[in-house]
């Protein structure tokens, strides 16, 4: 049933805004994850603005945004007595971010969305395959996080705890090209 709930939203989310729409608007770029402040990943991302697709020309939410993420954790190898132990992870994130307008160079931002994330691991040594796992699970967003020029290249950094398994703090850091 999650799985069914997670994809009706994403569909969702991504039928908000027609393509005519936010074909001027997109803006993408690398990033990079601290997940849960422990281990490294590497993704992309994708905003594209919302405000004008559902009509949004006033208020605090005019500026409101689309972002999607996907980002590979490079999980840790444990050796031990001639095995290893290994995993690595896939965080995909769909978020609705509000940006707040300043006469500065950053601009903050809030945000809140939904995430999936799947897991795998494998244990084997001595040649054989012990065993592998993988699993999955979703859940909710809260971010925070603040977009800042580094010359003619727009960056940004955000914080985000998610509810999947057992809830995550993540630290991302980006450019984004476009838009």
């Amino acid at each position: 049933m999650k799985k069914f709930l997670f994809a009706a939203m994403a569909f969702a989310f991504l039928l908000a805004v027609p393509p005519s729409e936010a074909e001027a608007q997109v803006s993408f770029g690398p990033q990079a994850v601290l997940w849960d402040f422990d281990e490294f990943g590497l993704g992309a991302r994708a905003d594209f603005g919302l405000a004008d697709a559902l009509d949004i020309e006033e208020g605090a939410f005019s500026q409101l945004r689309a972002s999607t993420n996907v980002s590979y954790l490079f999980g840790d190898s444990q050796r031990f007595n001639g095995g290893e132990a290994s995993w690595s992870g896939l965080l995909i994130n769909a978020n609705a971010i509000v940006p707040f307008e300043t006469d500065g160079a950053i601009t903050p931002f809030a945000g809140a969305g939904i995430n999936h994330t799947r897991f795998s691991s494998s244990v084997s040594g001595n040649g054989f395959a012990f065993g592998s796992f993988s699993g999955s699970s979703s859940g909710l967003n809260l971010l925070g996080g603040i977009e800042f020029d580094l010359g003619a290249v727009p960056a940004f950094t955000e914080l985000q705890y998610s509810t999947s398994g057992a809830g995550n703090l993540n630290l991302s850091l980006g450019v984004m090209f476009g838009g």
